[in-house]
């Protein structure tokens, strides 16, 4: 099934800018990514691969037609199972301009003007009474052939099925850099983040054309030169996860923008796009599973990047260091970050005491606040070697046990003479 797209004239004056078409290329490219430019004014796509997708074709068409009345106030779209006969449609004065099932029926009405023969041949045909592709269709083909119209018999082929066309999809950059001139220069964040979504939808079809996710965005603010602040602004948005679409994208970015202090008016903005990658696709469910709970928390994670920084959100960090308070580290969050599978499971307090405090003692046990500590798993051997950075350091661990039933992590230091410190709390 293919739509086709006529667009209007007035697109095409010198005051419109290819801005506008490019962002009609990138709301179709969102729902499919083989979207061919047959002429200057006429787009066609193929969306047999989408319909399933968007919950069938009139479900699919309706989205496509909103979409792009953001551009277009009545945009003149129309549907045929070939791409040559949604053309002819999209080309038709006819009002009905869908044909889903019933294409010959569709077709036979439609004048020949609309395969855009040369004039001699239209007044040719016009004499013998032949003024429709119906009445052209019953024509001996032989004989059209021989008086020069092959190329007008290979578009009705093309047009009813029995002929091929091969088209040549649109290819978009390898690399998405966007630059967008605001109409008038603004300061409000506002109407800066509406002409910032706008770039993000064709990000977004950009990204569905190559079936790509972005980690990272960059964006730059050009603005007016006042006082001694700079013209330009950069901004970066790091998510937690890759994404590929706009909604994902766009309340990140609020969220950065009310940190952002604008001194002078906007004018133009430049988005560019970083760690792509392939996208992973997922089967989806009825009810919710675990990778919907993980996108859920990411996109907290996100939202707090944003808000407080991404300095401030810190995440632990295996360490090749056998001593406790060296084995972990705490670094800010990346989405590109490896997680060290490999690790043996031990069992480690959730409160670590940083540094260690001593206990009092006796020859028997350790006590904490004059009570002794029930030594009831241990020990656990943990040293480290002459050349390590910290030296060599003989630990023996032990699980301990308070009257009150609360648990301690307690060493003995090997290398100090009946030396017992607490070195960490369990929950």
């Amino acid at each position: 099934m293919y739509l086709c797209l006529q667009l209007p004239q007035n697109l095409f004056t010198p005051e419109v800018n290819s801005e506008q078409q490019d962002s009609i290329q990138a709301v179709l490219l969102r729902y499919s990514p083989q979207l061919a430019r047959v002429r200057t004014d006429l787009w066609v796509l193929n969306i047999s691969a989408s319909i399933r997708l968007f919950g069938g074709l009139r479900r699919l068409y309706r989205h496509i037609r909103t979409d792009l009345q953001t551009f277009i106030a009545a945009p003149y779209l129309a549907l045929a199972p070939t791409a040559r006969a949604a053309c002819l449609l999209a080309l038709s004065t006819r009002k009905q301009r869908r044909c889903i099932r019933r294409l010959q029926a569709c077709l036979n009405p439609l004048p020949i003007q609309v395969l855009a023969p040369p004039a001699d041949q239209l007044q040719w045909l016009h004499s013998l009474g032949c003024h429709t592709l119906g009445q052209l269709h019953q024509l001996p083909r032989h004989g059209l052939a021989q008086r020069g119209l092959r190329p007008l018999l290979l578009q009705l082929d093309q047009a009813y099925g029995t002929q091929n066309w091969t088209l040549d999809w649109v290819h978009a950059a390898p690399q998405f850099m966007h630059r967008l001139e605001l109409d008038t220069p603004s300061n409000n964040k506002d109407t800066v983040l509406r002409t910032l979504n706008r770039m993000l939808n064709k990000l977004e079809g950009w990204l569905n054309q190559y079936q790509l996710a972005c980690g990272r965005l960059e964006l730059v603010l050009h603005t007016e030169r006042y006082k001694d602040h700079p013209t330009a602004t950069h901004v970066a948005l790091q998510m937690a996860r890759s994404c590929w679409r706009s909604q994902d994208f766009l309340p990140v970015w609020q969220e950065q923008f009310q940190q952002l202090q604008l001194h002078a008016a906007v004018q133009s903005l430049v988005l560019q796009a970083h760690q792509l990658h392939p996208r992973q696709t997922h089967a989806s469910s009825l009810f919710p599973d675990a990778r919907h709970w993980q996108e859920q928390d990411q996109q907290l994670l996100e939202r707090l990047q944003a808000r407080l920084g991404a300095e401030q959100i810190l995440t632990p960090s295996a360490q090749a260091s056998h001593l406790p308070e060296q084995a972990n580290q705490w670094l800010p969050l990346r989405n590109d970050q490896a997680i060290c599978s490999s690790a043996p499971a031990l069992q480690r307090p959730c409160w670590m005491l940083d540094p260690a405090q001593p206990l009092q003692h006796d020859h028997l046990s350790p006590s904490l606040d004059n009570q002794r500590l029930r030594l009831i798993q241990g020990p656990e051997r943990v040293q480290t070697a002459w050349w390590s950075g910290a030296g060599h350091q003989q630990r023996d661990y032990f699980i301990a046990l308070c009257p009150q039933g609360r648990l301690y992590w307690v060493y003995r230091d090997l290398n100090q003479e009946q030396a017992w410190y607490l070195h960490g709390i369990f929950g």
